[in-house]
């Protein structure tokens, strides 16, 4: 094959929707001096903004537009969430699967606050048993965080019922959604989420450089603001406003970053999330079948329906780094190598020393670029 192949969705999306591109460029061509939705001088330019909390809030089934807000990544959201929630004293149940950007905020809150952290073991497949969270309950635990699925292993976590008996317990729930948002439906209500982080260029197929917190209300309450400033909005008071998104959202917001969501939301919406899963998981298994007879072992429970579309492998005899870099430099295959910012999950698989070669799969990966890469593999690897 001539053109890229990409194969890193879990890292970020590749290529945009038609539609978001059109948008960006009629914005930035008509708009580029504008601040978003804070004292526009025509309505219409704050519309976009309003539009794409709705748009949000009913894609993941939040109370309601106020309670989306906006930030720069996932990263973010979930170090405002950590810090705004833990105090000295306070205990908070987590995962061996967690991303960096939950492990390195609560090791700092650790070291900083003095709370106290319990991760929890799970299977080297990632995947958990909701019996071993409740088990990790203590008298001053504040709250549960967890990954909606490994970004490692690709594993979903049995958030509903986790979150549903954290919610028995008085406890409040965040969750890291990075990994899901776009290819699983989340339904805040439903599934007990007090605080949800998201990206918006993974697989909501946005820009990089914005993300964002949804809250339940007593979520909303719960989490104090960590940085504060300009609003708009009761600027005669050095206090930062209590009400949201105001609460959340001090200087000026990612325009583009929010425009480019509005845009590609309403695509996922046309094409479903039902249509999504179907095509990206019989990737994801033709992928495992064409693997089959390959000196790799394969990470995971290669369930595909119990998976996001992620594949990481070892390699029985070359490094997995160096087959990352020839798949990039001769057949034009990028991949991820490493440890994926993700230590605990690889802790979890057994590869903390050597990492994993891992694939990932999004809406424009086609069955062609499966092929290719199965063929460049056994090549590579035989």
């Amino acid at each position: 094959m001539k053109d890229l192949v990409y194969l890193n969705y879990a890292a970020t999306s590749y290529k945009k929707f038609p539609a978001t591109i059109e948008a960006l460029t009629a914005y930035l061509a008509e708009n580029q001096f504008m601040n978003y939705g804070r004292n526009a001088p025509l309505l219409r330019e704050g519309l976009p903004l309003l539009e794409t909390r709705q748009l949000l809030a009913d894609f993941f089934q939040a109370p309601s537009a106020a309670q989306i807000t906006f930030t720069n990544n996932a990263t973010t959201s979930l170090n405002l969430a950590l810090a705004g929630i833990l105090q000295p004293g306070d205990h908070v149940i987590t995962t061996m699967l967690e991303h960096h950007a939950v492990a390195r905020p609560l090791h700092l809150l650790e070291k900083e606050r003095g709370i106290s952290v319990t991760y929890v073991a799970c299977q080297k497949t990632g995947l958990l048993d909701v019996e071993d969270i409740q088990r990790a309950w203590r008298t001053n635990t504040k709250a549960l965080v967890m990954t909606h699925a490994s970004n490692v292993l690709g594993t979903i976590l049995p958030i509903e019922e986790c979150f549903q008996w954290a919610k028995q317990k008085g406890l409040l729930t965040v969750l890291d959604a990075a990994q899901t948002a776009g290819f699983l439906p989340i339904k805040m209500t439903q599934m007990a989420i007090d605080v949800l982080a998201f990206t918006g260029h993974k697989s909501l197929y946005g820009l990089a450089g914005i993300g964002g917190l949804a809250f339940s209300e007593r979520g909303a309450e719960a989490v104090k603001p960590l940085i504060t400033g300009g609003t708009g909005s009761h600027s005669n008071s050095f206090d930062q406003p209590s009400f949201l998104p105001d609460k959340f959202e001090a200087g000026t917001l990612n325009s583009l970053g929010i425009l480019s969501l509005n845009s590609s939301v309403k695509e996922l919406n046309k094409i479903g999330l039902a249509a999504i899963q179907k095509h990206e998981r019989t990737l994801m298994q033709n992928f495992l079948n064409g693997l089959s007879g390959l000196p790799v072992t394969i990470l995971g429970t290669k369930d595909v329906a119990q998976t996001v579309p992620v594949v990481s492998i070892t390699l029985w005899n070359q490094e997995e780094t160096v087959v990352a870099q020839q798949l990039a430099e001769q057949y034009g295959i990028m991949t991820r190598a490493g440890l994926h910012c993700a230590p605990l999950a690889h802790e979890t698989a057994g590869t903390l020393a050597t990492g994993t070669l891992r694939f990932s799969f999004g809406w424009q990966t086609t069955p062609e670029e499966i092929t290719w890469t199965i063929h460049a593999l056994q090549e590579l690897l035989i």
